[in-house]
């Protein structure tokens, strides 16, 4: 099983962080507590749902990474950046369509998604590195570039704030909930 290292390097020198080593920072912490709460659950524990609307605990570990990957790629500085999904090909290993992400998908589709925990740890991990070192290659104006020139509020930054980190925490709260209605407590 991959286990992701306690602290983030950015943290190992005690020094001041700029904006980039701050997201790079709070992502590692985010993709960290993901693999942290899922590691000792069991497959029945993950599959759990407690209604047929509901999400599972493995669906929300994979489309976080899967949204999160699109949602970075989308605004990497680096020359045709490709989702970790399509240039590893990571789909044919779940046995999906290569446009699949989660979002919009019915019960019965949440329902039938149950890829194997490691599989799905090892994605996780990918992302995350990829994102990382996404990250090193962009400078702080980079956050600052507008998505659209119809929308100069819409930064890549705020992109990165509210698609990715935000959506990671709040997939990360449902995950605790989840693992709460099962007796599991919630670390401290």
């Amino acid at each position: 099983m991959l286990t992701v290292p306690p602290i983030h390097p950015s943290q190992k020198d005690n020094k001041n962080m700029n904006t980039i080593e701050f997201i790079q920072s709070t992502l590692f912490e985010l993709y960290r507590s993901f693999v942290t709460e899922v590691e000792p659950l069991t497959d029945e524990e993950m599959f759990y749902r407690p209604t047929t609307e509901a999400n599972s605990i493995l669906f929300l570990l994979w489309h976080f990474p899967r949204s999160g990957d699109s949602a970075f790629h989308a605004v990497s500085t680096e020359e045709d950046a490709l989702s970790v999904w399509k240039r590893e090909r990571w789909y044919q290993q779940f046995g999906m369509q290569e446009s699949d992400s989660g979002t919009g998908f019915g019960p019965s589709q949440v329902a039938e998604f149950r890829p194997n925990k490691n599989l799905l740890i090892n994605y996780v991990e990918s992302v995350r590195l990829s994102i990382n070192d996404g990250l090193s290659s962009m400078t702080e104006s980079d956050l600052d570039k507008p998505l659209h020139s119809n929308n100069p509020r819409l930064t890549v930054g705020r992109h990165i704030q509210s698609n990715i980190i935000g959506h990671g925490f709040f997939h990360l709260g449902e995950i605790r909930f989840l693992k709460g209605l099962q007796g599991h407590p919630f670390p401290r």
